[in-house]
C-alpha cells in the first residue's frame, strides 16, 4: 500500500501587498470517517478557532489496518490570509512515536523543520510560499485547507508533505463539474475539484465541498481511501481520471515574502 506522506509523518514567499484571503474559515468542529473502500478504518476531526493573529487549527485522527496503524494530533497556526506560520504534529506510527514541527524563521522567508523519529532528530529548511497547505495523510484539516487554497484560484500553489524532513511539492487544481450529494438527508449541490499533488508521480486528491468552501469529502482514489464528513453521502461519484498535470509550477520571483 502506497501512502502520500511517510505513511503519516515520516508528514510563503508571499507578495508584498497581497490582499486578504477571499473566504474566512468558519469557526467550529467537523468530524469525518476514513473509509478504505466501503469499510471504516479510522476517523479524523478538526477544530478551527479564530484568533487575533489569524486562526488556530487543531486536528486529530487515527487509522487501523491489519498491518499498519497510526494516531496523530496537529496544532497549526495561520495568519489572517491563511498562510501557515507554524505547526506541530505528534503521533505514533505502528506504535513508534514521531514528532514533526515547523516554524517560520525570523525573516518570514523560510520554514525551519524539526523531526524526531525512531529516536533520531533531523532538521531541514525549506522556502515559505503563499498558497501553501500542510497535508499529512488522511488529515481532514489538510484537505480543508487544500480546498481553501483552491477557492483562491492561484496560478502557483504548493503542498508541504510531512515526509522524511518535509517535502515541498507543487499542486495543480482542476475544477470539475459539480455533483450531487446528501447532507443529513438533504439533497445538495456539491462542488468538485481535483488536486494533483507533486509534478512527478502525481497523486490525485478529489475534493468535494459546498459553494461556501466547507469540506464534505476528500478522496484518494489511487490509494482507495475516502475521508467523508459525518452525515454526508456522495450520490453520483465521478469516474477517476489519472493525473494530468502540466509542467510543474514555477517558483515565485525572488525578494517576495509573507506579510507578518
Amino acid at each position: 500500500m502506497r501512502f502520500l506522506s511517510f505513511s503519516f509523518l515520516l508528514a510563503l514567499v508571499i507578495p508584498a501587498g497581497f490582499v486578504q484571503a477571499q473566504t474566512a474559515i468558519p469557526a467550529g468542529t467537523e468530524s469525518y470517517k476514513i473509509f478504505q473502500g466501503d469499510k471504516v478504518v479510522g476517523s479524523s476531526q478538526y477544530t478551527v478557532t479564530p484568533t487575533t493573529a489569524g486562526y488556530t487549527v487543531t486536528s486529530q485522527g487515527n487509522l487501523r489496518l491489519s498491518k499498519f496503524s497510526y494516531d496523530f494530533n496537529s496544532t497549526q497556526y495561520l495568519d489572517h490570509m491563511l498562510n501557515l506560520v507554524s505547526d506541530r504534529i505528534t503521533g505514533t506510527v505502528n506504535g513508534a512515536a514521531v514528532t514533526f514541527a515547523i516554524n517560520s524563521d525570523t525573516t518570514g522567508r523560510q520554514f525551519n523543520i524539526n523531526v524526531n523519529a525512531k529516536g533520531q532528530d533531523q532538521q531541514n529548511t525549506i522556502d515559505r510560499h503563499q498558497h501553501l497547505a500542510l497535508v499529512p495523510d488522511l488529515d481532514a484539516a489538510g484537505y480543508m485547507l487544500l480546498t481553501r487554497v483552491g477557492l483562491e484560484n492561484p496560478q502557483v500553489s504548493w503542498a508541504l508533505i510531512p515526509k522524511e524532513t518535509g517535502l515541498l511539492v507543487p499542486t495543480v487544481y482542476n475544477h470539475d463539474a459539480s455533483v450531487r450529494g446528501l447532507l443529513n438527508g438533504r439533497n445538495i449541490d456539491v462542488e468538485h475539484t481535483t488536486v494533483e499533488v507533486s509534478a512527478q508521480n502525481a497523486i490525485n486528491v478529489e475534493l468535494f465541498y459546498t459553494a461556501a468552501g466547507q469540506l464534505l469529502e476528500a478522496d484518494l482514489p489511487q490509494q482507495n481511501f475516502y475521508v467523508v464528513r459525518d452525515g454526508f453521502k456522495l450520490v453520483n461519484r465521478p469516474k477517476f481520471a489519472p493525473p494530468r498535470s502540466p509542467e510543474p509550477n514555477a517558483p515565485p520571483p525572488n525578494g517576495q515574502q509573507p506579510q507578518q
